[in-house]
């Protein structure tokens, strides 16, 4: 994975800078407040990054429910350009980690190889990993892939301590 600094020399933000036009950035989509723009270090290509041109925590979930949903509809617009720019594109996945930079954004990845659901026709696509996979902690990436299938009763008992913990 590419190393990159989430703060210029001087301890600005690097994707305030971006918005301001101090930092080039190779922006793709924009609006009054929002913008995306390729990433620097993609894992596919097309991967990109939606930030608000206003600063806020990186956390999404201290995001205030308006301006969470104005990134959501943001991430949307811009991913309609990478699924109709590219022809094996029939489907963007959308992520909000916020643990590279301080400053709220999603991550695009454009799904090469699933152009057919373009025609509106869907089909399953699961993952072809020969191993079980099971992520005990965040080591910097998030994998939408599923697992083993895991014990109902086990899952029956987590879902009824989630319930219990929000009284």
């Amino acid at each position: 994975m590419a190393k990159y600094e989430p703060t210029t020399k001087d301890n600005k933000c690097v994707f305030c800078e971006i918005v301001k036009g101090n930092i080039p950035a190779p922006i793709f989509w924009e609006s009054d407040t929002h913008m995306c723009f390729l990433a620097i270090d993609p894992n596919t290509e097309g991967f990109s990054v939606v930030i608000s041109k206003e600063h806020f925590d990186s956390d999404p979930l201290s995001l205030p429910d308006e301006d969470l949903g104005k990134l959501i509809i943001a991430s949307k617009k811009a991913a309609k350009v990478l699924e109709n720019y590219f022809k094996d594109v029939g489907r963007v996945g959308f992520i909000i980690e916020g643990m590279g930079i301080n400053h709220i954004h999603t991550k695009l990845f454009p799904m090469h190889g699933t152009g057919h659901l373009k025609g509106g026709k869907w089909e399953q696509l699961l993952f072809s990993h020969k191993e079980d996979i099971w992520i005990e902690k965040y080591d910097g990436y998030i994998i939408s892939a599923g697992s083993k299938m895991a014990d109902l009763e086990k899952l029956k008992d987590l879902a009824l301590k989630l319930k219990n913990s929000q009284k």
